[in-house]
């Protein structure tokens, strides 16, 4: 992703009554967080800007921008023009000690210079950064989708799922979250809630679906599928009779 034009670049707090509603632009903003409260909404969804975090803003996409009056955000800011557009919203924390942290911290420093390339290489350099990092937590999202969906025996556990990709569970549990809005663990049962159902529409009986995906009794298996469902699996096929 190649950084065309910086429209403008600045550290400051927000100004005042500072809100955005529904704005839907061609560029991209691009925040590091320093301090304060703000978020980012959008089609009903609200994140928090968080503190020591790099955020980029889609283009061509409806969304709002907006603080706690009480406690103004302090951020460093751009609005950038790249190719290809960004197409989603982007959250990164920097972590100290690495390129991406350095880099901000020469962002930072140079702000205000009148070398306008140094700016430039400076913050396409950051994109390029966030971009890698999105791609990897794309590809551990994929990796723990694959092994979700290899699972034969619905057998599940994060723990075995954290030391087989040698990653915390807390890790793996965010990155898939905000790949498919749901946790591993609510992506196997509703895997394991699909078979069930498959099975009980094939013929299979109650007790031989509860033994065979691994549910401690007949009951309890039940309980899952009206849990999930919103009928008992007996009063699920009368209603498809």
């Amino acid at each position: 992703m190649n950084v065309q034009n910086i429209m403008l670049a600045n550290e400051s707090y927000t100004y005042p009554n500072w809100h955005y509603k529904d704005i839907n632009v061609e560029f991209s903003r691009i925040y590091y967080v320093l301090d304060g409260e703000a978020y980012y909404e959008e089609m009903g969804k609200r994140v928090r800007l968080k503190k020591n975090h790099l955020y980029l803003t889609p283009v061509r996409k409806k969304f709002s921008l907006y603080e706690n009056s009480n406690d103004k955000m302090l951020h460093t800011y751009a609005h950038i023009v790249t190719m290809p557009t960004i197409t989603s919203f982007a959250e990164i924390e920097v972590v100290e000690g690495t390129p991406l942290a350095d880099a901000i911290a020469l962002w930072r420093k140079y702000i205000h210079s009148e070398d306008k390339k140094l700016i430039l290489d400076i913050i396409q350099f950051i994109v390029s950064c966030i971009e890698g990092a999105l791609y990897q937590e794309t590809s551990v999202s994929l990796q723990i989708q694959s092994y979700i969906d290899g699972i034969e025996d619905y057998r599940f556990s994060m723990e075995r799922l954290s030391r087989e990709m040698g990653y915390c569970r807390e890790y793996l549990t965010r990155q898939f979250r905000l790949s498919y809005h749901m946790t591993p663990m609510q992506y196997f049962n509703q895997r394991k809630m699909n078979a069930s159902l498959e099975k009980l529409l094939s013929g299979a009986q109650v007790k031989e679906i509860a033994e065979e995906l691994h549910y401690s009794s007949a009951y309890a298996f039940s309980k899952a599928f009206k849990n999930y469902f919103g009928l008992s699996p007996e009063k699920y096929l009368y209603t498809l009779k």
